[in-house]
């Protein structure tokens, strides 16, 4: 009696190979549908979304990341370059509001990109839109997208306007497609470059550069602020003296738990950049700030205030350009390197230094001509010294050749009879030299100022932020595969699994003056940060 074979199905793959392929799948909207065909594949789904993470992290720990970048078609409808924008994540989505170009303009548009499709969309939402303005902030809290602050552009007309802080509130519900403005009491000043985080139905607002009213210029901030996201109510939270972080702008604040938020990094002025790092406990009515030592320092970015953190997990992760070992052309041997030291008996006893009984100067090049100051009291020590044909130097001094005795013992200086001596030739060996090293110089200049710089990752470990001795760890960078172009000013989000980075400026951040072609430098396009593929 023969067997009749039924086909296979992808029901017989064991689920580790069942798995394998649905780890393919982006681990969003599609992935999650996946869930409803049975409790089998609902189970794998569950595995998979777990195992994505956890691979995920050990990446980031072990520096071996995989880049994957998205620039967007010419011709195709998309979200225009731009830098200083905001952005968040709902669910399978990312949107992003406003931003700036180099060109006097700032956006208020609204895009939400499709993280399963990788496609961008532009909401035509209803309601009250919010100002054009860049250097904002936007959070998720349930199905509401909160921006506030901001600055913009000064107008064109009439002339020498300073440009626009704002202070709105606004308030886009996903679901209606609309946006709210929302008015309230007590408002905050006119604030930008802050950070925000969410905890529970709050929503911080800490720093930024803001306005007071009695203000005539723009300030620093150290100030607090928090909204409660059920009632739309502002309090400026009060805390202890001292110590507390200095006023900045640009910083990087993270939620540790429900009690506590950590900020690192941000700007205080054009040349003063922080690289600190504080705790924040927000228990009972007055909180505190802590600060927090740093150890590995040596592996911190050399800019944070321009790059944005993004926490995984139990770390954070910046972007930066990687490092480059750098030596430098010219080498200087000290002229204590080629007599004869005293030994460390010696240097003990002659701690101070006995300006009468110093050596004279026997230099090659004294007052601008060579030769030797001749002084009276000295008569004697300069006839032993310079001696024609002298094959020993008792005294461990430079011998100049080809030197006669002095005729005049008056005269400030003796001048050696032969014009173009053995020293003249070393000299003029030595301007050579230095002139071909300057020629390099300025050739690897040129070549440094056309070379691209490109992004690796930066990971601050905070497993010990909370401790009884708290602090943070950078982490010795490995394995730095070149991501993207140095770009700043961009966003940094954490997805499902994935990091995702939208727009900025390829540019170098300490040379953010004026540029020729600043617009070709500005970026829309998307970079991916993920594990690599794993195998079964």
């Amino acid at each position: 009696m023969s067997v009749v074979k039924s086909p296979a199905q992808i029901e017989d793959l064991p689920d580790e190979v069942l798995e394998f392929i649905l780890s393919l799948i982006p681990p969003y909207k599609d992935l999650h549908d996946c869930m409803q065909v049975s409790k089998r594949w609902r189970r794998c789904v569950l595995n998979v979304a777990k195992t994505k993470l956890r691979n995920l992290h050990k990446a980031i720990v072990d520096f071996d990341i995989r880049w994957f970048t998205l620039t967007p078609v010419e011709m195709a409808p998309t979200i225009s370059k731009r830098y200083s924008h905001t952005a968040a994540i709902h669910e399978n989505s990312m949107y992003v509001f406003g931003g700036c170009t180099c060109s006097m303009t700032t956006f208020n548009d609204l895009w939400r990109l499709d993280l399963s499709k990788r496609q961008w969309v532009r909401p035509l939402a209803m309601g009250t839109y919010p100002s054009p303005k860049a250097c904002s902030s936007l959070i998720c809290y349930k199905d509401l997208l909160v921006l506030f602050g901001g600055w913009a552009y000064p107008p064109s007309y009439p002339l020498y306007q300073s440009w626009h802080l704002f202070n709105e509130l606004h308030i886009y519900d996903i679901a209606a497609n609309h946006w709210t403005c929302v008015n309230t009491t007590n408002t905050p000043p006119p604030t930008a470059g802050h950070s925000v985080s969410v905890v529970g139905e709050w929503m911080i607002v800490f720093g930024g550069i803001h306005k007071p009213s009695t203000a005539v210029h723009c300030e620093k901030s150290n100030d607090i602020w928090k909204l409660n996201l059920e009632t739309w109510t502002w309090y400026r939270q009060e805390v202890e003296g001292e110590p507390r972080p200095n006023g900045r702008l640009g910083q990087t604040q993270v939620v540790l738990d429900p009690k506590h938020l950590l900020i690192i990094g941000g700007s205080g002025g054009p040349t003063l950049n922080y690289c600190d790092a504080w705790i924040l406990n927000m228990e009972g009515a007055v909180w505190k700030w802590k600060q927090v030592d740093i150890e590995g320092k040596a592996n911190k970015p050399n800019n944070i205030w321009t790059n944005p953190g993004c926490k995984i997990g139990d770390k954070i992760v910046m972007l930066n350009r990687i490092r480059e070992d750098q030596t430098c052309p010219i080498v200087y041997y000290p002229k204590n390197s080629w007599v004869n030291r005293r030994s460390p008996q010696e240097d003990s006893k002659l701690a101070r230094i006995d300006l009468a009984s110093r050596e004279p100067d026997r230099d090659e090049n004294v007052n601008g001509r060579r030769g030797v100051l001749r002084n009276q009291k000295r008569e004697a020590d300069d006839d032993d010294v310079y001696q024609p044909g002298c094959s020993n130097n008792q005294r461990g001094d430079i011998l100049i050749n080809n030197w006669s005795p002095p005729i005049n013992n008056l005269a400030a200086f003796s001048v050696p009879n032969n014009r173009l001596s053995k020293s003249d030739r070393i000299r003029e060996q030595r301007l050579a030299r230095l002139s071909e090293i300057k020629e390099n110089m300025k050739k690897n200049k040129k070549e440094e100022k056309n070379k691209s710089h490109y992004l690796g990752i930066y990971v601050l470990d905070l497993s010990k932020a909370l401790s009884s001795r708290p602090y943070v760890t950078w982490l010795p960078p490995k394995n730095l595969g070149n991501g993207p172009e140095e770009t700043i000013l961009y966003t940094l989000l954490a997805g499902k699994s994935e990091l995702v980075m939208f727009g900025g400026i390829r540019k170098d951040p300490t040379s953010l003056g004026f540029s020729v072609n600043f617009n070709s430098q500005i970026s829309n396009s998307l970079h991916f940060i993920s594990a690599p593929n794993y195998v079964i």
